[in-house]
């Protein structure tokens, strides 16, 4: 990857920038908006979501660089996953629109969520320590607002300080990990604690630190036996809100765990593929279990989802030595985008219907809403994995570059 002279490359950021302003503007905005227009937040908002996606499509076929510094990358990886959240929070939008437009908080809700996929989008290109950390602390906070969109709400308050409790803890656990790899290595980038920790370094510090940052990642993309605060989020605060959460955030998560594997512990260091593998294999089958005792749909869809977290870790596993593996991962993420979105976004109606999301409410379903339930319906086979569906094609890429990775067990 090739570095440019200089360290301001403004260019090289367009989307975030499109973002960062959109949000910014919006704020003073969401103040005086009231009543008729209560929605101009919301249109503003998806304009500036989709101006960033087309911006991001076009940089996919820029070559590869590092900016900043050397603390930001440009490229294919980054551009694919930034596509992949900001199709995400624009379906969010969208259900966020259905969810609250006759709400007064439609009017601050897109702010929330640009700033939150700013979080994301950074995540995923960041090559600093410090950055890292920053993207989370930013992705985080304006979760917390999300998840507090409905402040009468007893239930989304108590899932909001759930939440915040358990992030501030994951991300203080993994910036004192950060501080390991500074200590040994004197240096916040990636590629530089990568190069010093193969030419020497205390085995044990480094698999402390490692393990350490591990769980901020972990608790991102809700890894076993980091996931407990996922089921009771998702199941206080609204569908939408919590089908956000279950996908952007995620793939943000996995994009910046790649990024820290590949770069900070070249050649499978402390085995850490060894390490992911266990953990894929204990949080799939522990989510896809616990979700057969479930009786709330958005409880059930979050154990799905740690599930499904699973599966994409295996690929994450063998990242470092199947070059299909990376493409797999990127595949099985936009399926799971869509599929899981679809869920949700029925919950959201479900909720707003019936005023609760338990599974008994779906008898009958089919025949109140036969499109809704359809699309209930396709979503939930292809995240199970049943053929001819896109999630079917998904778990056998998955499969295939574990295989050839060696993980046969």
């Amino acid at each position: 990857m090739s570095s440019s002279s200089g360290c301001m490359q403004l260019y090289a950021i367009g989307p975030e920038l499109i973002m960062a302003g959109m949000g910014l503007a919006l704020v003073p905005v969401a103040g005086w908006a009231r009543g008729k227009w209560r929605m101009i937040p919301l249109i503003v908002a998806g304009i500036g979501i989709l101006s960033a996606l087309g911006l991001t499509g076009y940089m996919l076929t820029w070559p590869p660089e590092t900016v900043f510094c050397e603390t930001y990358a440009v490229d294919g990886f980054a551009s694919t996953f930034k596509i992949l959240m900001l199709l995400g929070a624009f379906i969010t939008l969208l259900m966020l629109w259905a969810y609250f437009r006759d709400h007064e908080q439609i009017a601050h809700a897109p702010i929330a969520l640009i700033f939150s996929t700013l979080g994301c989008m950074g995540l995923s290109s960041a090559l600093d320590m410090v950055m890292v950390v920053l993207f989370l602390q930013m992705l985080s906070l304006a979760s917390y607002l999300l998840v507090s969109l409905v402040r009468t709400d007893s239930g989304g308050n108590e899932a909001t300080i759930k939440y915040f409790i358990y992030a501030a803890v994951a991300l203080a656990i993994m910036a004192y990990g950060l501080t390991f790899f500074y200590g040994l290595t004197g240096s916040l980038e990636f590629r530089h604690i990568g190069q010093y920790l193969l030419t020497g370094g205390d085995p044990v510090w480094i698999a402390v630190g490692a393990g350490l940052v591990l769980i901020g990642y972990a608790f991102e993309i809700t890894i076993v036996p980091f996931h407990f605060w996922a089921p009771d989020v998702y199941q206080g605060t609204t569908a939408p809100v919590s089908g956000f959460l279950s996908v952007v955030p995620k793939i943000a998560g996995f994009a910046g765990l790649l990024r820290f594997t590949l770069h900070a512990l070249p050649g499978g260091m402390m085995g850490w593929p060894t390490v992911l593998a266990v953990l894929a294999a204990v949080t799939m089958t522990f989510g896809n279990l616990v979700a057969l005792r479930q009786n709330r749909l958005k409880r059930l869809l979050a154990y799905s989802s740690i599930a499904q977290a699973g599966y994409v870790m295996i690929a994450l596993a063998v990242a470092d030595r199947v070059p299909g593996a990376l493409s797999a991962a990127a595949y099985y993420l936009a399926v799971y985008l869509f599929m899981n979105l679809g869920a949700f976004c029925v919950a959201a109606r479900l909720e707003r219907a019936v005023g609760n999301d338990s599974l008994s409410a779906l008898r009958g379903f089919g025949f109140r809403s036969p499109w809704p339930a359809a699309v209930l319906a396709l979503s939930l086979l292809s995240l199970a994995g049943i053929p001819p569906l896109a999630g079917f094609a998904g778990k056998i890429f998955l499969l295939a570059a574990t295989l050839d990775g060696g993980l046969v067990w």
